[in-house]
């Protein structure tokens, strides 16, 4: 699976390409592009991989990406296994800082829009967004390009004037790519994601990758900022707390259906990674459902 630098079909600075995604599954690789992107998921759910961050992504969801900002949003394994025609809907918001023009958001007013554009950097995830968020998104793609410039305007104060959103990267993450690292991260990726309930060779991953071992640890910390250890149990602990939710598997199977060979391990993990264990991390979600 080759990731590309995707290219917005941009007629000037100022054009603001808005679509709604209706698909089986998310296609796009481990990507980049020069725009900014709102993302707002209408359905579909998996893992979202945006910089450094990784986790699980819900229907309902709106996401605020920087420019150049790597990421990749990978559907759960059921929707490959038996694609649904339209399994998968998203609206997506590309646009370039200057759609309004290059002084625009320099007057005072407009400091909070550009405090949070510089801020999306990190990717921001909108905390519980107001049906009325997500209306204007729906909305959105109905209206002509001057009225997209007022509409944008409107979503981006209101996100940054609420402050209700968290940052997803960490504060030292840098994404600053070539296309050759794109695409070795991204076949890294996809491998572990198909595989990560076996017994994964941090060899063979580097081999893969052409890189000896060691030279492919600091590679992959480097580029990601975590260690291929870290990201590995990430994945895993990911897919056991789907798992856990679903509530019909024991601790132990979920251990061994996320690629654990030792549950005593995967409590301590699960842990460390999710400030609970796994019985009280599920008790947790069927108490307040």
């Amino acid at each position: 699976m080759k990731a590309l630098h995707l290219k917005v079909p941009a007629y000037s600075k100022f054009y603001i390409d808005a679509r709604r995604e209706q698909v089986s599954y998310f296609a796009n690789p481990w990507h980049f592009h020069d725009e900014l992107e709102i993302t707002f998921v209408i359905k579909s759910e998996g893992t979202k991989f945006i910089g450094d961050h990784i986790s699980e992504f819900k229907p309902g969801e709106i996401i605020l990406l920087g420019s150049r900002l790597p990421h990749y949003w990978r559907n759960h394994s059921s929707y490959y296994q038996a694609p649904a025609e339209k399994g998968a809907e998203a609206i997506i918001i590309r646009f370039n800082q200057d759609y309004a023009g290059s002084e625009f958001l320099k007057i005072p007013p407009m400091k909070p829009v550009l405090d949070l554009l510089n801020d999306a950097k990190r990717g921001i995830h909108i905390r519980e967004p107001h049906p009325d968020l997500q209306q204007k998104l729906i909305d959105f793609l109905t209206l002509d390009e001057a009225q997209r410039i007022i509409a944008l305007t409107t979503i981006l104060l209101s996100i940054a004037t609420q402050k209700s959103y968290d940052y997803l990267c960490s504060i030292g993450y840098a994404h600053q790519y070539k296309s050759n690292d794109i695409e070795k991260i991204d076949a890294v990726y996809d491998y572990v994601l198909n595989n990560f309930k076996a017994d994964l060779s941090l060899d063979d991953i580097a081999l893969r990758c052409n890189m000896n071992t060691a030279a492919f640890c600091r590679y992959f910390k480097r580029k990601t900022g975590k260690t291929f250890v870290d990201f590995m149990n990430e994945i895993r602990l990911g897919n056991a707390a789907k798992l856990l939710l679903k509530g019909d598997l024991t601790i132990a199977e979920v251990a061994f259906e996320s690629g654990f060979n030792n549950p005593s391990y995967f409590n301590r993990l699960f842990k460390r990674f999710k400030g609970l264990t796994p019985t009280e991390y599920q008790s947790q979600y069927l108490s307040t459902n």
